[in-house]
This record gives C-alpha cells, sequence and structure tokens, in this order.
C-alpha cells in the first residue's frame, strides 16, 4: 500500500509535464490523453525497471513518446486517423499565438522545445529522453526557437501594418 500511495504522489508530481509533452508531441487532445494514461500505466506495470539513471520525469517522457508512437501506428493502421487539434478548452484556455505556431513546427523540433523551452530540460536530459546526441538536441533547438521568432516577428508586422 506504501508503494501505491508513493506512486500516487509521483503521479500528482509528474502529470502536468507529461501532460505538456503528450500535447505538444500528439498534436490531438484525444490522442494525447490516451497517451498520458497508457504511460502511466506502463510506468506502474514496470516500476522495477527504472534504474535511477537520469530523472523520474525524463523515463515518463520517453515512455509517453513510446506510447505516442504506439498509438499512432494503431491509428494509422486503422485508416480514420482522429485528426481534431487542441482547442482551447483543452489547454484551459491558453491557446495563444505561440501555441499555434508551435503547432505548424516540425514534430522533432517541438518536442526538444518543449523539454528545453517549456519543461526546463538542459540539453543533456532532453536527449537522453529522446535518445538522439546532444549535438541534435541543439541544432533542433536552435532551428525551432529561429523559426518561431521568425513567426512571431512576421506575424506581429502584419498585425501593425493592418
Amino acid at each position: 500500500m506504501a508503494l501505491e500511495r508513493r506512486f500516487e504522489a509521483l503521479v500528482r508530481q509528474h502529470h502536468p509535464a507529461v501532460t505538456a509533452y503528450a500535447k505538444a508531441r500528439a498534436n490531438n487532445s484525444a490522442l494525447a490523453e490516451d497517451a498520458v494514461q497508457e504511460t502511466f500505466l506502463r510506468a506502474w506495470r514496470y516500476l522495477d525497471s527504472f534504474r535511477g539513471e537520469g530523472s523520474f520525469e525524463g523515463w515518463l517522457i520517453r515512455i509517453c513518446r513510446r506510447c505516442i508512437i504506439d498509438l499512432e501506428r494503431s491509428e494509422r493502421r486503422q485508416s480514420h486517423p482522429i485528426d481534431m487539434p487542441c482547442t482551447e478548452a483543452d489547454t484551459g484556455g491558453s491557446t495563444t499565438e505561440v501555441t499555434d505556431i508551435m503547432a505548424t513546427l516540425p514534430m522533432e523540433h517541438r518536442e526538444v522545445l518543449v523539454l528545453c523551452g517549456v519543461l526546463g530540460y538542459d540539453y543533456e536530459s532532453a536527449a537522453t529522453v529522446l535518445d538522439i546526441p546532444v549535438g541534435t538536441v541543439r541544432s533542433r533547438l536552435s532551428r525551432a526557437r529561429h523559426r518561431m521568432a521568425g513567426e512571431l516577428g512576421q506575424s506581429v508586422g502584419e498585425s501593425e501594418s493592418a
């Protein structure tokens, strides 16, 4: 029973980060919710496989990433994918221009932007979670930030001239 309570506390602690990652990665609210649920089910099932290398949150996000990939494959096999982007209701009413621009980024750029820019992971931790080299994290993050800045600058400029 004590293990269950400790796990519940870990779920409460890490649920916001896993959810933020899932919503950014899946770009589909239903799939993101399913992935978060599956993440914590798998984490409970395989809790004894957590070796303590890296953070527990990073381990959960790696699981979540695999869940999203599995669910996307399943959706493709069923040949009727869900195409409902996250809405203001899904994000607590905080959909902004930045969120909309992030949704247009390539998946690999969005992942590093969420991990490093939103969740505050350092390059090494993000590289571990994504199982890619640190240099790749840096280049993807740089490209994502550059594109975000360009899009925001362009949007701001267009709205000022209108």
